[in-house]
């Protein structure tokens, strides 16, 4: 059953401190807190038991997005890992950034980013393919990092891209650019599109950044200009993640049917 407690009843409280931190989440309300239990061992496990999808070798990589939508996979973002300047919908498919000085109320965590204006996903890609698209208006970089790299100011630059952890994409204004190790690289030739595609084969250390341009109006159709193929070694879990400038926003897009 859910209570609601004021503040000052529940900081009066003998087990405030045990219960705010083990047994209890707190939402800030305008009146006082709203207090209930927070998930158990064995929900957490059993999400975590979730099974991935099948992995098949040896498979040509994909040409065209119908090749890719094979591969799409659901994602929400994680308000956790969220910067205090990010706004996340309340379905996690949307993000949004203000101006500097319209900061979120949200709680300090470990695992949210400190100063870099970013977002990861709650779920990762490890040992399989996957494929998603998001929708961008504004300043966005649309990143993947390696679950452990940095978030906060004493593990060094954090952004997508600014180190060996991340990579990023994105348009500058003028072109298309991509970033990692903390090096930028333009591509040209290609015209702005408000949706990217991402690629990434856990496995075989790929990862592709595409833009999605809409066919003509009679087709209803889309297809994807591969931007970058880049070739690595993904030694963890690989998580999906965006940057966004000020006034700026971007949201995850659904499978189409």
């Amino acid at each position: 059953m859910y209570k609601v407690f004021s503040f000052f009843s529940l900081i009066q409280h003998p087990l405030f401190r045990y219960i705010s931190c083990k047994n209890i989440i707190v939402i800030f309300l305008f009146h006082g807190f709203l207090c209930f239990p927070a998930k158990t061992k064995n929900n957490s496990e059993n999400n975590s038991t979730e099974k991935s999808p099948t992995y098949e070798p040896n498979v040509p990589e994909p040409k065209c997005r119908a090749d890719l939508i094979k591969y799409w996979i659901p994602l929400s973002l994680d308000d956790k890992t969220a910067n205090r300047a990010l706004w996340i919908a309340k379905d996690g498919a949307k993000v949004v950034r203000k101006t500097d000085d319209a900061i979120c109320p949200v709680l300090e965590r470990p695992e949210r980013y400190e100063y870099a204006p970013q977002v990861l996903c709650k779920d990762g890609i490890l040992g399989f393919r996957g494929y998603w698209e998001v929708e961008v208006s504004g300043w966005v970089v649309v990143g993947v990092a390696c679950e452990q790299a940095g978030r906060r100011n004493t593990d060094g630059p954090c952004g997508f891209g600014d180190n060996e952890e991340s990579w990023g994409i994105g348009w500058s204004g003028s072109c298309y650019q991509a970033w990692h190790k903390g090096q930028n690289k333009e591509i040209r030739g290609v015209p702005e599109c408000s949706t990217i595609g991402v690629y990434l084969d856990h496995p075989a250390g790929l990862l592709h950044f595409y833009a999605v341009e809409n066919l003509k109006e009679d087709t209803g159709g889309k297809e994807v200009i591969l931007l970058q193929q880049i070739k690595s070694s993904f030694k963890e879990k690989m998580m999906p993640g965006f940057w966004l400038g000020m006034q700026s926003e971007c949201s995850i897009m659904k499978k189409e049917a």
